[in-house]
């Protein structure tokens, strides 16, 4: 099917030779003024529209704004006789795709249709490929959202910490107060947060979000959350939505809260008390009614005694703690969730698995899980990988790490002492010796160990004589 262009020229003439032209590919429909266009626009839209510049009552440039004031995704191309420069930049800025020179001689207007040609075709490109990036983007959006949608929405074990914790996220699923979940790296906090937005009336009404607070910089965390407009930073190429607006009548889980900088942590506060925030960059207020739950591995209150978190924002965010229990705590629930993630892997690994020897199971059982459930959910993909086909998880494939272990090499076991009475600068010269004495042969090594670069290490020496 061809492709359909308005052609917007108050040149009866020239409106026919351009149909001509262009009627071999595309499908043209010649109006004569600005007016027309816009109301044409309302009943058909086209894939590009080409405007004359100097028209009577509305121009080109106006009518290109009030067509990219309710279409802006629809691409213009403006003809100007004029061929002047600063006309043509000020098309561009008000949106146009392109412009390009008309020739008037006498009474006759023309123009370089093959240049013409080639910008249609270009400015056609590019809405085909911003279509289709929507598209994807549209198809993540969805895939994530599913992905949501398909966690447990309930706790695995049946241990007195999990059921005392499994009721305590069921009284907070049916009220709306901020939620902050503290504990351990790797015990589950984001499936904590998603298991209450699940349990929740927000399920309905709204989606369930979650960022990192640690994985962004500043600027980008800020333009995350609250969104920015057209223009706001380098990078910001169009408007965009923040978190908070995506989460609107819904749930909003800011992992890692205290990696948050001062900057931020104050426009959290201001949304929570006022319920409305402004985009990076912008002006409107936008009203939005999310929920919060946040989380951390850390110590607030040490944060906040030490100026790096906000005493106000904390009392807070601190309206209901959860506390994640570490896997060590769980007794016999680790055998459960260790037998589920090989239930999980071998499904995705289609390699059927039996379970766990009764070896397995009690090496298992006595592991301190430093990582917790992360720990042992690596640990189980690793064993599932390498247990044959038909056979259980034997003690042999369970590959553990203990980080209280002593590393092997003999130089983790020497120790550096001096004698009370000496300086500073004795100190730290008489540790660089015994550095250099263990590494004779490598000055890098021993660099590396003191924290310096090679050459500051060989100024050193030289300065005083190593």
């Amino acid at each position: 099917m061809k492709r359909t262009l308005f052609v917007v020229d108050d040149d009866p003439s020239f409106r026919i030779l351009l149909n001509t032209v262009l009627s071999k590919e595309y499908q043209v429909v010649t109006i004569p003024d600005a007016q027309t266009c816009l109301s044409q626009l309302e009943k058909d839209k086209p894939d590009l529209i080409i405007t004359d510049y100097a028209m009577p009552e509305t121009n080109g440039m106006e009518l290109t704004i009030k067509i990219k004031e309710k279409y802006p995704e629809l691409p213009v191309i403006v003809l100007t006789a004029y061929g002047s420069i600063e006309a043509a930049v000020e098309v561009l800025k008000k949106g146009a795709f392109h412009y390009l020179e008309k020739n008037t001689s006498g009474t006759v207007s023309t123009a370089n249709f093959t240049v013409l040609k080639e910008l249609i075709r270009r400015a056609l490109e590019r809405v085909d490929l911003q279509n289709e990036t929507a598209r994807y983007k549209t198809e993540v959006e969805n895939l994530k959202k599913q992905v949501t949608e398909f966690r447990p929405t309930t706790l695995v074990g049946n241990s007195d910490a999990i059921q005392t914790l499994r009721k305590m996220m069921e009284q907070v699923a049916n009220i709306d107060s901020t939620v902050l979940i503290r504990g351990e790296t790797g015990t589950g906090k984001n499936l904590a947060a998603a298991i209450i937005h699940k349990m929740s009336k927000r399920k309905e009404s709204g989606r369930f979000v979650e960022i990192n607070c640690a994985a962004l910089p500043e600027t980008l965390l800020e333009a995350e959350l609250f969104g920015h407009e057209q223009g706001a930073f380098t990078d910001a190429k169009t408007t965009k939505k923040g978190l908070f607006e995506v989460a609107d009548k819904g749930t909003l889980f800011l992992d890692e809260i205290d990696s948050a900088s001062l900057s931020v942590q104050s426009k959290l506060l201001s949304v929570l008390e006022t319920r409305s925030f402004r985009r990076v960059g912008g002006t409107k207020t936008f009203s939005v009614d999310v929920r919060l739950i946040c989380a951390t591995n850390a110590s607030l209150e040490e944060k906040v005694s030490e100026g790096k978190f906000r005493e106000d924002l904390f009392y807070r965010i601190n309206v209901v703690s959860i506390i994640m229990p570490p896997l060590r705590e769980l007794g016999d629930d680790v055998i459960s969730l260790a037998e589920q993630f090989i239930q999980r892997f071998s499904n995705e690994m289609n390699k059927p698995i039996k379970g766990l020897t009764d070896e397995a199971k009690k090496q298992i059982r006595s592991h301190v899980w430093k990582g917790n459930v992360r720990e042992l959910r690596n640990v189980i993909e690793r064993a599932v990988i390498f247990t044959p086909v038909g056979e259980s998880v034997t003690e042999n494939q369970i590959s553990l790490t203990s980080f209280s272990e002593q590393p092997l090499n003999s130089r983790s076991q020497k120790q550096f002492s001096m004698d009370f009475g000496k300086s500073l600068e004795d100190v730290k010269l008489a540790y660089i010796q015994a550095v250099l004495k263990e590494n004779p042969n490598s000055y890098t090594e021993a660099a590396k160990i003191l924290g310096i670069t090679s050459k500051s290490l060989w100024e050193i020496r030289k300065r005083h004589d190593l």
